[in-house]
């Protein structure tokens, strides 16, 4: 495992408009049973509600903000990923929670210098109901389900393309290349909001029909993409 930084593990929060979620999304990054060190990084993409207020309540020195102008959930996250120094790297939406046993789940895998990307299970919770998704392909895992070893990422360029789903992206441009590994636990807390960017069913149809056109030859992972969820079908 690299040697190069004293930061073990990033979260990425990525945070647009996020007043209301954004403080339950840090205080469960920052709540770790885990002994390492790591740092909580917040962008702040272009938000007009005060987003960025609620980090006056946190003085804990892993956490650092970037504010910046809008620029998506692609934007929001290469600048996270750019500024990160940990070995491992997670992408946190404000709107969703990791679980205690995190960090501590994933960075053993990393041990093995051939993995390159962990995923593993999540708890989904809509209006007021909670379930257990058990992720079967990496495809069906929302982002924050997924570790990333830094370094991999930086050399194959991050976080870019132009969906609303740069993970999937990534993997299809890696695929063959890259080796993960799957842990069957739960990652984290996905709080499913219909409003949201990724909710929108036309806005995931015409994201998915991107990146179908974009990697023809990997219709069979493409078609896994959102499986997951009831709003793609």
């Amino acid at each position: 495992m690299e040697q190069n930084t004293s930061i073990t593990f990033s979260f990425i929060v990525r945070a647009y408009n996020a007043k209301k979620t954004l403080g339950r999304a840090i205080e469960s990054a920052l709540s770790q049973d885990f002994d390492g060190p790591y740092e909580v990084i917040v962008v702040d993409d272009g938000s007009t509600d005060g987003t960025a207020e609620v980090l006056s309540s946190f003085t804990d020195e892993r956490i650092s903000l970037i504010q910046q102008e809008n620029k998506g959930l692609i934007g929001a996250s290469q600048t996270g990923l750019e500024a990160a120094r940990g070995v491992v790297i997670m992408l946190l939406d404000a709107d969703d929670e990791s679980f205690s046993h995190t960090i501590r789940t994933v960075m053993p895998k990393f041990a093995d210098s051939s993995i390159d990307y962990v995923y593993g299970d999540y708890h989904e919770e809509f209006e007021g109901t909670t379930k257990l998704v058990k992720a079967s392909d990496v495809f069906k895992v929302p982002a924050g389900g997924i570790a990333w070893r830094r370094e991999k990422l930086r050399v194959a360029g991050g976080f870019v393309g132009d969906t609303i789903f740069p993970e999937y992206e990534l993997l299809l441009r890696m695929w063959g290349s890259w080796r993960g590994t799957y842990i069957a636990e739960s990652l984290f807390l996905y709080h499913r909001d219909v409003s949201s960017i990724t909710g929108d069913r036309k806005l995931v149809e015409r994201a998915i029909e991107i990146i179908c056109a974009k990697f023809p030859e990997r219709a069979e992972q493409v078609n896994l993409i959102r499986s997951y969820d009831p709003l793609a079908t």
